[in-house]
């Protein structure tokens, strides 16, 4: 064929091409790319608020189908480093769930959950136990949860459309399998797990851990404090912190239970052949996290009484001073439970506790704080 030719022949293609009728477009291919862009963008507009951008380890998407629909995890995920299995962002702060060593050093290894590398759950590896916690006024609106799972289940859905895998963790010589994950506070929380096994509930029941108040914000009972079903292999110790005799001759004693309920403290007093009790539960903090002030006022008939007070103190601590409304010292107790270092005092009415020190073990003061509880407890970091 000549040059010529060709390009006749050539010329004869285009006309014939321009001729024809254009294809139709493909609509619905279009529209699908077009949610599944609007999609992406309301995903990147909630995980700016943290609500649903949970991360365990892997990153999940949001999926809008049944649960049903929602295919397994891969088997077996290992944790990140310091064993955190889930992470994500909740109020534009990050947060993650870990499990951990929660003993002071040079103490037996304590494994717990915990959260923020704050506040522990000492459980032990169990499937079916499981908890949630809020942290109040600090992350409003906002829970975290976690569910400890037979090791055949790779993930549950929260809520019918997130997706969290299960994810095994080493801590102590124990493996954990477990999701965790942030939720919302303003509706009630379901789990779901796909092709349970027959011993495994389909919907699996989590605790509440929010009130409703009548100003119509929810808060936390317990800020700060894991709510748990199915403890039956929870961590727990006990042990006296410190006792003595008050000036009007009434003994005291306070006490301690530590467990999955938290730090649980109980202040007796005895007087004439009474016994009066005082008790709260605060929460169970790590070695470098903040320490909890707990106060424990009780009164007495005849119109005496007396606050004890107890902190959760690291190993490295050389001394904590509690300076009273008059100038004076208390005497400060510290005990041992379970690796955990406790120090308790009492403060007598009508004095009050002006002022806590923390010093190292060179006498140096660290930290001191006048932002005391009279009742409850507050956290503070040294």
């Amino acid at each position: 064929m000549t040059a010529t030719q060709d390009r006749r022949l050539r010329r004869a293609l285009y006309s014939t091409l321009e001729t024809l009728p254009p294809s139709p477009a493909p609509l619905k291919t279009i529209i699908r790319r077009g949610r599944l862009i609007r999609l992406r963008r309301a995903g990147a507009a909630v995980g700016a608020l943290g609500l649903a951008g949970v991360i365990a380890v892997t990153s999940l998407a949001l999926r809008g189908g049944p649960s049903a629909a929602v295919p397994p995890a891969a088997p077996q995920i290992t944790a990140g480093p310091g064993g955190v299995f889930a992470r994500g962002t909740a109020n534009g702060h990050a947060w993650r769930l870990a499990v951990q060593n929660i003993a002071d050093p040079g103490y037996s290894c304590l494994p717990a959950i915990v959260l923020n590398g704050t506040d522990a759950d000492p459980v032990y590896p169990k499937p079916a136990t499981a908890a949630t916690i809020a942290l109040g006024p600090a992350d409003p609106g906002v829970g975290y949860a976690f569910v400890q799972l037979p090791s055949t289940i790779n993930a549950v859905v929260v809520n019918g459309d997130v997706r969290v895998p299960a994810v095994t963790v080493a801590a102590c010589g124990l493996r954990y399998h477990v999701a965790g994950f942030a939720y919302s506070l303003a509706k009630p929380l379901r789990v779901t797990v796909a092709n349970p096994p027959p011993s495994w509930p389909p919907v699996f029941t989590m605790p509440a851990v929010s009130i409703q108040p009548p100003g119509g914000n929810i808060t936390p009972e317990n800020p700060g404090l894991w709510s748990n079903i199915n403890t039956a292999l929870a961590e727990t110790a006990q042990g006296t912190l410190a006792s003595g005799t008050l000036p009007g001759g009434q003994e005291w004693a306070i006490k301690l239970q530590f467990g999955a309920g938290g730090d649980c403290y109980e202040l007796d007093g005895f007087s004439s052949h009474s016994e009066y009790q005082m008790g709260y539960c605060g929460p169970v903090s790590t070695p470098d996290g903040p320490e909890t002030i707990m106060a424990l006022p009780l009164g007495f008939p005849d119109g005496t009484g007396a606050t004890g007070y107890v902190v959760p103190v690291s190993s490295g601590l050389g001394q904590l001073k509690a300076t009273l409304s008059g100038g004076s010292a208390a005497p400060v107790t510290f005990r041992v439970v379970d690796g955990r270092r406790y120090a308790a005092f009492i403060v007598p009415d009508p004095l009050r506790l002006a002022k806590l020190t923390w010093y190292d073990a060179r006498g140096q003061a660290i930290a001191s704080t006048t932002a005391l509880p009279q009742y409850g407890y507050t956290q503070f970091q040294p």
